[in-house]
């Protein structure tokens, strides 16, 4: 490890052992920390005993806590959860509830990086595990996730909407070269007559029915969220946890809905 990190207190390091305990089984735990050189000397059984020992003693050793942030970087390979995606997620989450008080975190390709100190519960809470935890167990679309991560991790509801928002139009203009946004966009992409995007055939009026009805669902998620928040001072725009996910799932339910339009060739003359 290269960064350079003040040591952790007792309580840290208790909090950390019991997170990875939780997830490891006995023989993992002897073997990464042979494998990151820390001595297991404690002869204790309960697995977060042995490792909070062991991490105390090699910490006061080398006056550093590298060895343990070592640890839970191994610990941590996304590799070694491959068909454990959930697993994986759930201990990272309480991974880092212990490291962001050090203002350190784990992020979701396993590597470490520096962060803003949380200094709460509370803050400690909301910054790793409500609402991003909340819309993966909903199976959120991977594009809201993509272009509001910053501001997930940091639990900043108003700005998480308005980016997920802004995702939708930056995907149809991805998916039909078209430079217009917003209404103009939907208009533009979703016209019955000469459609850049179709949801089906549109031969009948129920399918015809369906366009429009995704044309106005867009046009609808922007002007409730991109067109107030972009003009309203975020005091004046409050979204709670629960708007939060309901605004977000609706947004990854175009987009799913996005993943089944056909685009349609354009010829310019």
């Amino acid at each position: 490890m290269s960064l350079q990190v003040r040591c952790f207190n007792r309580g840290q390091i208790e909090a950390l052992s019991k997170a990875l305990g939780d997830y490891m089984t006995g023989s993992e735990i002897t073997k990464l920390l042979c494998q990151c050189e820390i001595e297991d000397n404690s002869n204790q059984s309960t697995k977060w005993r042995r490792l909070d020992y062991s991490f105390i003693e090699r910490q006061n050793q080398d006056q550093s806590p590298n060895a343990i942030l070592r640890f839970v970087k191994e610990a941590l390979q996304p590799v070694l959860f491959m068909n454990e995606k959930e697993k994986y997620e759930e201990f990272r989450i309480d991974v880092n509830q212990v490291l962001l008080t050090a203002g350190l975190e784990v992020q979701r390709d396993g590597s470490l990086k520096f962060t803003t100190v949380a200094t709460t519960i509370d803050e400690v809470k909301r910054r790793t595990q409500n609402l991003e935890r909340s819309l993966r167990q909903r199976n959120v679309h991977e594009c809201v996730l993509k272009y509001c991560k910053e501001e997930l991790l940091q639990e900043n509801y108003f700005h998480a909407v308005f980016e997920a928002a802004k995702s939708l139009s930056d995907r149809i203009r991805e998916m039909t070269s078209l430079s217009s946004d917003g209404y103009k966009l939907f208009d533009e992409a979703f016209k019955i007559n000469s459609p850049y995007l179709a949801i089906n055939k549109l031969q009948t009026s129920s399918e015809q029915n369906q366009q429009n009805g995704l044309h106005q669902m867009l046009s609808g998620i922007t002007s409730m969220v991109r067109n107030v928040t972009a003009h309203e001072p975020k005091i004046k725009w409050i979204i709670n946890e629960n708007d939060a996910v309901d605004i977000l799932c609706t947004i990854s339910f175009l987009h799913k809905q996005l993943d089944q339009c056909i685009i349609v060739p354009h010829f310019n003359p």
